[in-house]
């Protein structure tokens, strides 16, 4: 039998025993399928706070699924509202109960699941695999040499503790590996009902040994954490739908229909290859410029326009060139993440507010850049400090607004200050990866699993250092 190992509290305990598949029954009166959703106008998707399914980057709701349900629900004349589960256990009731109307959260079907509630046709394939730290030292070792010192086998797994979701397929995939392998393996769960890239985290960071994931999440995020290996499969390949309720025919039957073509299509081909695929910069042909060290005195080819744009709003030139240093080593031409476009990293939402498009002059993206710069730090204007003023500008550039103002309502709960970077807010933004801060109720916008707290970092000490080297 699969052994839940010693837990941390009584209240640990107690949560695993809680965990239930019962069914729900639907509360008489809600809407429960598309005629009744068209007369509502409203088509509400169930989901998690992750980089695959839903998040919020630079104010803009991003997500593969959640892109894929805004295309289905403008095809349908829906508007697509999102509600965020943060208990894993209450997807079902709350389907169920009309709170929301398809589960979308890298949903496999499984028999389990398939007995309570019924799924779409498959839009994406997957295959569980373990999550697991490199060995010390592996940026020095070939690759045979890592390979020897990981899990590469299932097999391996005998007496070994894996932490994972008791309510979850990974569990029940290691009930079935331990029949297979004949041995004990050990399960333990992470407090506070994290998601799957929570567990991943912890692996990264070495709080945990071991955990399970879907593929392509894994995948994703060894990107971010290049000292986890995701190689190793312990599942066979699975389908990942949507959830619905088995009172919704005529909703089934539409996103089956739509769903049977949009899956041949180049937007869903563009969705998979910016989500689990390729790199975050795709490059035009014009060469990206990068120039660490200025030469002559010289930064990019662009400087001009830096100067004058600064000039024209009293600001520093430096501050921006070391935002489009960072941001696309001078091209404006570079493609990243949502969209975001040119040397700047404009997103498709913010751009036209600072008159800058994708076939923007680079003068423009540069003035449209400064101006934004400048509403940012007059935003943080009751900051004392004027590095912190800085940094707390560079992070909202990188993150977006919205979670800086969640990590500074944190630190204010936490009784930290709200108007310091260092130790302060800094601090609570990288907590904002954490289930128990990104779920407080202080938190608006949800997790936050990026890199702004050493984007303001590293772009504030480039800046610096280009400022002492020009100014001698």
């Amino acid at each position: 039998m699969l052994k839940k190992g010693r837990f941390v509290s009584l209240f640990f305990m107690l949560m695993l025993l809680a965990c239930s598949d019962r069914p729900v029954a639907i509360k008489k009166g809600v809407p429960i399928d598309l005629n009744q959703l068209k007369k509502k106008g409203v088509l509400t998707m169930l989901t998690e706070n992750s980089s695959t399914s839903y998040f919020i980057y630079r104010e803009k709701e991003m997500g593969f699924e959640y892109e894929v349900l805004a295309d289905f629900a403008k095809h349908i004349g829906l508007k697509l509202r999102v509600k965020v589960i943060s208990d894993a256990r209450k997807f079902h009731s709350s389907l169920q109960n009309g709170e929301g109307d398809i589960i979308a959260c890298n949903y496999t079907i499984t028999r389990d699941r398939q007995r309570i509630h019924t799924f779409s046709i498959p839009y994406l394939k997957t295959r569980q695999v373990l999550v697991q730290q490199k060995p010390n030292g592996w940026e020095n070792m070939t690759p045979e040499e890592i390979q020897k010192q990981l899990i590469t086998d299932p097999t391996l797994l005998r007496n070994r503790t894996l932490f994972v979701r008791r309510q979850s397929a990974y569990y029940k995939r290691l009930v079935n590996l331990q029949e297979e392998i004949g041995d004990t393996i050990y399960c333990k769960e992470l407090p506070g009902d994290p998601v799957t890239e929570d567990y991943i985290n912890s692996v990264s960071t070495g709080l945990i040994p071991l955990t399970i994931a879907e593929e392509n999440i894994a995948r994703l995020s060894a990107k971010e954490n290049p000292q986890i290996d995701v190689s190793t499969p312990i599942s066979f390949t699975q389908s990942i739908a949507f959830g619905l309720r088995k009172t919704s025919p005529q909703l089934k039957s539409t996103i089956d229909a739509w769903l049977a073509n949009y899956i041949k299509s180049a937007r869903f081909e563009e969705l998979v290859s910016r989500y689990f695929g390729s790199e975050v910069f795709k490059v035009e042909p014009e060469p990206s410029t990068d120039m660490t060290e200025p030469s002559g005195g010289v930064l990019s080819p662009y400087d001009s326009y830096f100067k004058a744009s600064a000039k024209k709003h009293g600001e520093d030139w430096l501050l921006l060139a070391a935002i489009a240093h960072k941001e696309s080593r001078f091209n404006p031409n570079a493609v990243g993440l949502g969209g975001a476009y040119g040397m700047m990293q404009f997103m498709p939402i913010s751009g036209p507010q600072y008159k800058v498009f994708p076939n923007s002059s680079a003068e423009e993206q540069i003035e449209g850049g400064m101006k934004m710069m400048k509403e940012l730090l007059q935003k943080y204007a009751k900051v004392p400090k004027r590095e912190d003023q800085i940094k707390f500008a560079l992070a909202s550039y990188n993150a977006g607004y919205c979670h800086i103002e969640d990590a500074m309502k944190l630190a204010g709960k936490n009784e930290l200050n709200p108007y310091v970077w260092e130790g302060n807010v800094e601090v609570m933004l990288r907590n904002l990866s954490k289930p128990s801060y990104y779920r407080d109720a202080a938190a608006q916008c949800g997790a936050y699993r990026g890199h702004a707290a050493d984007y303001a970092n590293t772009v504030y000490t480039q800046y610096m250092k280009w400022k002492e080297q020009l100014n001698k």
